[in-house]
């Protein structure tokens, strides 16, 4: 299957192009823009224009084949009608956010790790929609991300960032209440990270990315 890669960036773009040919799948390259800062202006500002350019790649991939697209990533996932687009040039857009519908039942007091206060405010919202009683914290830091786009390693982003110390604290919230039990990663850029996270840590780590995966292979 052919499936055409559109994402915020030309980093995360490429990790979803390798993600899925790691899977046997084909893919095309469709990024959105260049660097992390173009990316985010677009979100936040120019949202007729996010839209029209996110239309014209998804034509594109339909004109090279692609049977569906991978919206690999969170923020842009939030920021355009992705359904209302889906529908109008008949294909099917993956994204992450149907992963977020339905969590685990162990989910109870969830930390969400998104890329920028957008994206972590609409996956909370969809969250809070589809499940019942869970309770949330979010958090976006957009360094996270740029640190990733700079090629360093997972380790000293770890460090540099104090990734650990933001852990330790939401692992010692003393409120029975809001006892924190999973992190979410609400952004593609995250799973780069995501060993070292689970080396500091017995929280849960939700990643989309097999739920993403296992939505290619229904029809």
């Amino acid at each position: 299957m052919k499936l055409g890669v559109i994402a915020g960036t030309v980093v995360d773009t490429q990790m979803g192009c390798d993600l899925i040919e790691s899977y046997d799948y084909t893919s095309v390259f469709l990024p959105m823009s260049n660097t992390c800062n173009e990316q985010s202006e677009s979100q936040y500002y120019s949202k007729t224009k996010l839209e029209e350019l996110f239309i014209k790649k998804c034509k594109t991939a339909k004109e090279q084949g692609c049977e569906k697209i991978f919206l690999y990533c969170n923020s842009l996932s939030c920021s355009v009608d992705y359904n209302k687009i889906s529908s109008e040039l008949n294909i099917e857009i993956i994204t992450p956010l149907e992963s977020y519908k339905h969590l685990p039942t162990y989910c109870k007091n969830i930390v969400i790790m998104g890329a920028n206060g957008l994206s972590a405010f609409m996956i909370d919202k969809i969250i809070r929609e589809h499940n019942k009683g869970v309770n949330t914290i979010c958090y976006g830091n957009v360094s996270i991300v740029e640190s990733i786009e700079a090629k360093k390693t997972p380790i000293d982003i770890i460090k540099e960032l104090n990734i650990n110390g933001f852990i330790h604290y939401i692992e010692n919230i003393n409120s029975s209440k809001f006892k924190v039990d999973s992190i979410l990663l609400g952004c593609t850029h995250f799973p780069y990270i995501k060993e070292e996270i689970e080396k500091i840590t017995n929280l849960k780590i939700i990643d989309p990315t097999k739920d993403m995966l296992d939505r290619c292979k229904n029809n």
